[in-house]
């Protein structure tokens, strides 16, 4: 007879959302976390993304309601654009975000710095 593992760990359910209407679906729809673009830094710049504007009320709506935010940061950031994303991210750090999406590995150390 086995004994089932009571700490058997269970899946983190990801949905991405590029603006209010999908945030909150996701959001009403069971998701543990959502990942979204913001303006700057994001592979998905074509597409429908939150701004650095929208993201301390983004962060307050989802972590009232127990989910976390992921932004992703997924571009390569050239040393021209060190500056602004050192700026970039400590916004994002200030508005509570979870965890960052990374392409460039160099900002998961300039990340760590700032935080």
């Amino acid at each position: 007879m086995e004994i089932a593992n009571s700490h058997q760990l269970i899946p983190e359910i990801l949905a991405p959302a590029g603006n209010w209407e999908c945030a909150k679906a996701a959001v009403e729809n069971g998701a543990d976390a959502i990942y979204f673009g913001l303006d700057r830094f994001n592979a998905r710049m074509r597409a429908e993304n939150f701004t650095e504007a929208d993201l301390p009320e983004l962060m307050t709506f989802l972590h009232r309601r127990g989910v976390k935010g992921y932004v992703t940061v997924n571009t390569l950031i050239f040393p021209k654009e060190l500056t602004q994303a050192q700026q970039y991210l400590r916004t994002i750090i200030a508005a509570g975000v979870d965890a960052v999406i990374v392409q460039d590995v160099g900002i998961c150390r300039l990340i760590r710095h700032l935080s």
